[in-house]
């Protein structure tokens, strides 16, 4: 399957984010999203795996068991079995989905905006052992395309951030949701320590939401008061990155500059390079247009999540374990 980057898709998302008002930012939020999976996916696939979320990493521990290791916690606080209807909200590409149902078995459908990301869904699953077990559908989470009480559990991993509307997707899951169901988010927002009045603060909130495809982040205090006014009983809500002991690697370590085979890729020298081979195969033809712009929307990205990560401003595992009254 060819990558589907085009130019215009850059220009079209640039424009979004050249508005400056919230409320008027948020009517191109969705458009805006799909966009963005359809330039981003594949460069997450070959430089992050298929699975597109952070995790804190223990001492001596890989990057593919941290990965693991978030996923099965998720699993465990839904206490997830193999008679259970689940519900991915923002698949992606079924990476997470994929580990889960081998782990326990259960029946998961995935739902992504993106047309691309169900393709690639598609072609990843058919190639395991649980391809019958997984269901990638492409529907806007913000109108849900199932029957109200539907799924036993669901799970949102960093991926409700792009709501335009997190009373929105709230009352989504909340319908869809069997009563007595339950459901686990990991949310990113900006914790107790962002000051709004600190330039250094928003500039790296600014680039967190540019190269993330974020309409506008939102506080962890902000987060409590929409669960809080939601029909969704909270029954745990933890900021797991404040929690990650000394020895840790934190969550962010794998987008910091470095000399590690993770890291030497964030250098200066590297990006340098990797822009320049970008930008020839790009002009020769070998790759489409909009690529090399790509891989600076994602720098972008990188950036602004390490100062925040730095800072103790931004968390992208905000862990919210919430359920449906019977």
């Amino acid at each position: 399957m060819n990558l589907k980057v085009k130019e215009k898709d850059i220009k079209n998302y640039d424009e979004i984010f050249d508005v400056k008002d919230y409320d008027k930012r948020a009517e191109g939020a969705q458009s805006a999203t799909d966009k963005f999976y359809t330039l981003i996916t594949k460069f997450y696939e070959k430089g992050w795996g298929e699975s597109f979320h952070f995790a804190p990493r223990k001492k001596r521990e890989s990057f593919h068991d941290s990965i693991l290791r978030h996923e099965y916690y998720l699993a465990n606080k839904l206490a997830i079995n193999s008679s259970d209807k689940v519900l991915d909200v923002g698949c992606g590409v079924m990476g997470p989905a994929r580990n889960i149902a081998k782990l326990t078995r259960a029946d998961i459908t995935g739902i992504t905006i993106n047309e691309y990301q169900i393709e690639r869904c598609k072609e990843l699953n058919k190639d395991t052992e649980v391809n019958h077990l997984l269901h990638p559908i492409q529907g806007d989470y913000m109108q849900m395309p199932f029957e109200d009480n539907t799924f036993d559990k669901m799970y949102a991993i960093e991926a409700l951030c792009h709501a335009p509307s997190l009373d929105g997707v709230y009352e989504q899951i909340y319908k869809k949701l069997k009563p007595g169901g339950k459901a686990f988010f990991y949310q990113w927002g900006m914790t107790d320590k962002y000051d709004p009045n600190n330039p250094r603060h928003v500039k790296s909130k600014e680039m967190i939401e540019y190269g993330n495809s974020i309409t506008r982040l939102k506080t962890l205090a902000e987060i409590d008061e929409k669960l809080a006014n939601s029909k969704l009983i909270v029954e745990e809500a933890v900021d797991l990155a404040a929690n990650i002991a000394n020895d840790d690697i934190t969550w962010y370590s794998t987008l910091e500059s470095g000399w590690s085979l993770s890291q030497i890729r964030h250098t200066k020298l590297s990006r340098t390079a990797v822009g320049l081979m970008l930008r020839t195969f790009e002009a020769l033809g070998i790759f489409p247009k909009g690529i090399s712009k790509t891989q600076k929307l994602l720098l972008v990205a990188a950036d602004g999540l390490v100062e925040g990560g730095k800072l103790g401003i931004f968390t992208p595992m905000y862990g919210i374990l919430v359920s449906k009254p019977k």
